[in-house]
């Protein structure tokens, strides 16, 4: 939809994430592309005829090799990942006719992880070369990087203080204790951003997270427009390059969670992760209001995202990935 220039229609644009602590999103974050590489071989019996075999798990091999001697003449801010989906079968004395492997390139702008995803399918080719080995590259997905707007920024931070944060109990500070003595790396419990606020906000985290002990995050942390960058990547940011966009994050998580942990999936289904989501769907719902009973904001709005925006969007969807977008109708070959 974002490669269609579907949000385009859109005056702007509102949204939040879970997270472990109460704040408005103020930076932006890295690109990603994910890509899918399958390598087919030809199975031999690899004592007895090893001459006849071609080895897709060798494939996968050397193009995890080869990309790791690109790590080295690579972007700072840029991260590869890959995970081994298929190692082609279960016996070691049979030559693996089929593997696969997972990638997903990430970097501070889209059109740097454009570059950078060039570099990797040459990889690929180059392990199929050395292999004999036939390569299917599939696309899988990507998220461009995000464009923040201050403007929209300022209407989410004032509704956010009138709302307030998420109203926890004593059960829920007990739930949250006893995750928090779970984790595998214990630490601060003093939300991460707190480093990067002024020395005033600065030590309101502090109090207000009782030097970093406090299991839940019940307060806001005070806007500041940091800029900061995110290695993580997110769906939003396509969005923001075609609309003047902002988020908030609302602690439905135990404070100092790690990402993608289950201890994250523990609070999402139980009434810390729903209260939570109340408060932020109010924090929208507010800024919403203030946004049609004022079209002026929507107006500076969008006369800062035309400056921020004017290099234009780069998308990390390729042409031929899904079927084309128009209005309401998908158009399939």
């Amino acid at each position: 939809m974002a490669r269609d220039g579907v949000w385009k229609e859109l005056d702007c644009a509102l949204t939040w994430h879970p997270g472990d602590s109460n704040y408005v999103e103020t930076g932006s974050n890295n690109t990603c592309i994910q890509t899918e590489y399958a390598f087919k071989g030809i199975a031999a019996h690899a004592s007895g005829s090893p001459e006849y075999g071609r080895s897709a798990l060798d494939a996968v091999e050397l193009m995890n090799v080869g990309v790791n001697f690109l790590r080295e003449h690579m972007p700072d801010q840029c991260r590869i990942h890959y995970a081994i989906t298929d190692g082609g079968g279960a016996s070691p004395n049979v030559v693996q006719p089929h593997a696969q492997v997972l990638y997903m390139v990430r970097a501070a702008h889209t059109k740097e992880a454009l570059e950078l995803q060039k570099r990797v399918d040459k990889i690929a080719e180059g392990a199929a070369l050395m292999t004999e080995t036939k390569l299917k590259k599939q696309f899988i997905d990507g998220c461009g990087d995000i464009m923040p707007n201050k403007t929209l920024e300022k209407v989410l931070a004032k509704n956010m203080e009138e709302v307030g944060a998420p109203k926890f109990d004593e059960a829920d500070m007990k739930l949250a204790k006893e995750l928090t003595e779970s984790y595998e790396v214990k630490g601060s419990l003093m939300p991460k951003l707190a480093e990067h606020l002024s020395e005033e906000n600065k030590a309101y985290v502090e109090k207000m997270s009782e030097n970093g002990t406090k299991p839940l995050c019940d307060y806001i942390i005070p806007y500041e427009h940091l800029g900061l960058k995110s290695t993580g990547s997110s769906d939003v940011g396509d969005v923001s390059w075609l609309t003047p966009t902002a988020q908030v994050r609302m602690a439905c998580f135990a404070a100092g969670a790690p990402g993608h942990s289950w201890q994250n999936v523990s609070t999402g289904g139980c009434s810390i992760g729903h209260k939570g989501l109340l408060a932020a769907g109010k924090v929208l719902s507010g800024a919403c209001i203030d946004l049609f009973e004022d079209h002026g904001i929507i107006d500076e709005a969008k006369e800062e995202f035309k400056k921020a925006t004017k290099d234009g969007y780069y998308c990390p969807v390729p042409e031929d990935a899904v079927p084309v977008v128009s209005g309401k109708t998908i158009e399939v070959d």
